[in-house]
């Protein structure tokens, strides 16, 4: 009986024991779960969401200046704060990663027709090659017919009526024996201006210097009257006015060097030494003489009596008569003028003057 109650007594120590320590246990494992509680409070009280901003994506250099659209959400988390349940914590998984909107993509500019085609390839302006240039302007823009002021010698001018007639007058030279004549007409019929030869064993009428109808109505050409002549003869039909300046030889331009032109012009060759002349002209007609200072025409270059250079041929080439583009070398043998006529007043021309080399020896 003893025996009994003593093991009773001890079983109901060991029972206060083991509760006592159950309970400790228990009230520190509800104090660890009510520290946990109170952290994960603390940590997720002031922030339940957060967006997250992408990284803004490179922009290349070439590309084109448009507006940018502000990007959404990209990504949103979540943190959720699971009730204690043994002391164990259950955090929500990430809602789905959403991509930023981007701008949408601008299409490609249409390319331009300077852009798809090539631009034309030229040919060279110079390529080593006789070649004239064209005439940059107008270059036969002409004012009014000079009239003669009293006075002024070796200026001839005058007006026609609207019938038909004939004004012949008497050339008044300037000094020297080549003059050179700037021919300036108008008309509303016809008007034509040619040289005569009137002596008195000799009568001749020679080509026109100037031939204007009324298709026309203004032109003006630049000269040669050689002592050949003797009178000047004004043949029109309507209204008109004429014009003809005389200049000696000595009061035009010389011809030295490179010189480049446009349309009928003289010019003055006063070496009296043989040289040569190369002649580029581009012309429907045009041709290129040479006149010797004693002021005898080409055809009778061979009477006019000035002795041939030593080395020169006997019938050196003086003159061109030609059609279209064409480049040809004559020999001037001494002082004299050279007239080139073209078929419109803004024909090119190149002249070149070099020494005369001589002829070509042979074996």
């Amino acid at each position: 009986m003893g025996f009994a109650l003593g093991c009773l007594v001890t079983a109901a120590t060991l029972w206060r024991l083991t509760l006592s320590a159950a309970r400790k246990a228990a009230g520190s494992a509800a104090r660890a779960e009510a520290a946990a509680l109170s952290a994960a409070r603390s940590d997720a009280a002031p922030v339940t969401t957060v967006a997250a901003t992408p990284a803004a994506a490179p922009v290349p250099a070439t590309a084109p200046a448009v507006a940018v659209a502000k990007p959404a959400v990209a990504e949103a988390v979540v943190v959720v704060v699971a009730k204690p349940n043994a002391a164990k914590h259950t955090t929500a998984k990430p809602t789905p990663r959403v991509e930023a909107a981007g701008p949408a993509p601008t299409p490609p500019r249409p390319r331009s027709t300077t852009d798809s085609a090539p631009a034309p390839v030229l040919p060279p302006a110079e390529d080593g090659l006789p070649r004239l240039r064209p005439a940059s302007g107008p270059s036969d823009k002409r004012g009014p017919v000079p009239r003669r002021q009293a006075g002024e010698r070796f200026h001839f001018s005058g007006r026609c009526g609207e019938r038909e007639a004939e004004y012949e007058f008497p050339i008044e030279w300037p000094e020297g024996a080549i003059t050179v004549a700037q021919i300036e007409v108008s008309t509303k019929g016809y008007l034509s201006i040619r040289p005569m030869t009137r002596t008195l064993d000799r009568v001749e009428s020679h080509s026109s210097l100037i031939y204007l109808s009324s298709s026309d109505k203004r032109k003006g050409v630049r000269t040669v009257l050689t002592h050949d002549f003797t009178h000047l003869l004004v043949d029109s039909r309507g209204i008109g006015e004429w014009s003809v300046r005389l200049y000696g030889s000595d009061e035009i331009d010389e011809l030295t060097g490179t010189v480049e032109g446009y349309g009928s012009t003289v010019l003055a060759v006063r070496q009296n030494l043989p040289v040569s002349c190369v002649i580029h002209v581009k012309s429907s007609s045009w041709s290129a003489e040479f006149i010797c200072a004693c002021g005898r025409i080409p055809e009778s270059f061979g009477r006019c009596g000035c002795p041939i250079p030593p080395g020169v041929p006997s019938s050196p080439p003086l003159g061109a008569w030609e059609s279209g583009e064409a480049m040809r070398t004559l020999l001037f043998p001494r002082a004299g003028v050279l007239k080139v006529r073209t078929s419109e007043p803004s024909d090119p021309w190149r002249l070149e003057v070099r020494p005369y080399a001589g002829k070509p020896k042979t074996r």
